[in-house]
């Protein structure tokens, strides 16, 4: 437990360094291709800590990473929203108006929603193929990842005024 500890430090590093990146640069093909490429980074990690945190037999492993290869297909079209609605965010900061500040947050919390349903979705099928243990494991791993991304790059993008 402790390398899974350590190794999601490494993760929320990243993401703190991609969040802040993003926040600090033009929203420009250069910087849409950085964010791209840390984006794929993050996922290359969160896969290690992923294996990490569901500790299971090399049997299951298959199961799981065919199930999970979904899921995290379809987390990533929600992060596509999120990207842009932050580049949005970005793009307006300086600009900002009540219209477009209420577009963010209904966006943000529309985004929030998506996320939930999937992972009520994937819990269920987890549960159905691989029963509930390693279904609420998959949903405590997977939610101990997203806080301390949500933490790292809440903390990388500045508070509107």
């Amino acid at each position: 437990m402790k390398s899974f500890r350590m190794s999601m430090l490494l993760v929320v590093t990243v993401a703190l360094l991609a969040g802040a990146v993003y926040a600090q640069t033009p929203a420009d093909k250069t910087s849409q291709t950085m964010i791209e490429a840390m984006r794929k980074d993050i996922r290359t990690q969160k896969q290690s800590l992923v294996d990490q945190g569901m500790g299971l037999e090399a049997a299951q492993k298959a199961q799981f990473w065919s199930i999970y290869n979904g899921y995290q297909a379809e987390l990533d079209k929600i992060g596509d929203q999120r990207v842009a609605n932050i580049k949005m965010y970005a793009d307006n900061f300086d600009k900002m108006t009540d219209t477009i500040a209420d577009q963010l947050a209904v966006k943000a919390l529309d985004i929030e929603a998506q996320r939930t349903a999937l992972k009520k979705k994937y819990y269920g099928v987890f549960k159905e193929k691989m029963g509930a243990r390693v279904a609420a494991r998959f949903l405590q791993v997977e939610s101990l990842l997203g806080a301390a991304l949500e933490v790292q790059l809440g903390s990388s993008i500045p508070i509107l005024q």
